[in-house]
């Protein structure tokens, strides 16, 4: 056998050792999120359209109350803007895991007063900003990596609530789970929230109050659809990407004790 051959059949024989990762089912996922949105519909529904519409009203008032001529005005209305789109997707994204969690072990429904006091609210905040950032910086740099980055820490949020992990740890414990099935989580989190991002452009401007009771409906109400139905799989995604980890750990440590057998 030549040296050439016998290289190729030690690659087949480590490739035909290698053990296939445990599949991802995205019909598993959708069905996990649509069986805790039964359990609470309209409560899910309720924090979604209220966290979304308090955003929107914050918008319009930023851009047609503010003095656009008044450099602090504007920075104020910014800040405050945007950080109360933070807290609200925060407190969301929270609620689905206390949600969800609470479903698969049978709980009673969780109380959003006990939501919003034993949230990690700080390591939550910091974890977003982070995602944020970092995204930015890869959109800015070759937009690729951007989205790469979207996609590798798209879980870091549940992975705090779930694990209760330092930011850091959350950050790359996120890219650990999402790596190995990149693009069926990308077709999962990814996608809806490309199309809720289109929501945003959708509807009039928002002069007078019929249009504003037009982009309320369109970018509130529709929109907190989509946050919720988003919040619901990147949920789901990361219990069952942490279960299927779990399932590889074991059945790596049964393979290596009946080897040594």
């Amino acid at each position: 056998m030549t040296e050439g051959n016998h290289s190729g059949t030690q690659g087949a024989e480590r490739r035909e050792r290698k053990p296939a990762k445990p599949p991802l089912h995205a019909g598993r996922i959708l069905a996990g999120a649509a069986r805790v949105a039964r359990r609470d519909p309209w409560r899910v529904l309720a924090v979604a359209i209220a966290v979304t519409l308090a955003s929107v009203l914050a918008e319009i008032v930023a851009d047609h109350v503010v003095d656009e001529h008044s450099a602090w005005q504007s920075a104020v209305a910014g800040v405050l803007t945007e950080g109360l789109g933070l807290l609200g997707t925060v407190f969301l994204s929270g609620f689905l895991c206390r949600l969800t969690g609470g479903t698969d072990r049978g709980q009673a429904p969780v109380a959003l007063r006990e939501v919003l006091a034993t949230l990690p609210w700080r390591r939550l905040i910091v974890a977003d900003l982070a995602v944020v950032l970092l995204v930015v910086v890869g959109l800015i740099a070759l937009v690729v990596p951007g989205l790469v980055l979207a996609n590798l820490l798209a879980l870091a949020g549940p992975v705090i609530e779930i694990e209760d992990r330092p930011v850091r740890a959350a950050l790359r414990r996120s890219a650990r789970l999402v790596r190995p099935y990149f693009w069926r989580v990308a077709l999962l989190a990814m996608v809806p929230v490309i199309l809720a991002s289109q929501l945003e452009a959708a509807g009039p401007e928002p002069t007078g109050a019929p249009e504003i009771l037009e982009t309320l409906a369109i970018r509130g109400v529709v929109g907190g659809l989509f946050e919720a139905v988003i919040g619901l799989i990147l949920v789901q995604l990361c219990y069952r990407l942490i279960a299927l980890e779990a399932a590889a750990t074991r059945a790596a440590a049964a393979r290596q004790e009946a080897g040594a057998a």
